[in-house]
């Protein structure tokens, strides 16, 4: 597996990226892996990580960049407030507008396939799966 933490760049700031697929047997096919509201962490690194052993070429970014590059939920009652107040800083326009990002570094990496791509969303991403679908 190659692992890779990328900055690319948005009209809003560098937006940190976690990229991974097999070292082998490309290109490979693309999916977009939107992270839920704890943050990009370890965690969601190991899932994109088993997505891409499966054959995928995966990117997971922070959708928090423009807030935080690197956000840690803490325990208890602040940790939950916090969150959810980088919750709020998000909108669909926001996640579609870094999905083209995304997308123009997808198309120009040789170890992505061209062609359709896959998205995987959960919890506070599934809607914006839907919107950068739509």
């Amino acid at each position: 597996m190659i692992d890779r933490q990328i900055d690319l760049a948005t009209p809003d700031g560098q937006m940190n990226t976690f990229v991974t697929h097999p070292e082998e047997g490309g290109p490979h096919p693309a999916v977009l892996f939107y992270m839920d509201a704890p943050g990009k962490r370890e965690e969601l690194h190991d899932m994109a990580r088993r997505l891409a052993t499966a054959g995928y070429f995966v990117a997971l970014p922070n959708l928090y960049y423009r807030e935080r590059r690197d956000f840690r939920m803490q325990p208890g009652e602040e940790g939950m407030k916090e969150m959810f107040g980088l919750m709020r800083t998000l909108r669909n326009g926001m996640v579609v507008e870094d999905t083209q990002t995304l997308l123009d570094f997808v198309d120009a990496d040789p170890a992505a396939k061209t062609g359709p791509v896959g998205a995987v969303g959960y919890c506070m991403s599934g809607p914006f799966v839907f919107a950068v679908g739509g």
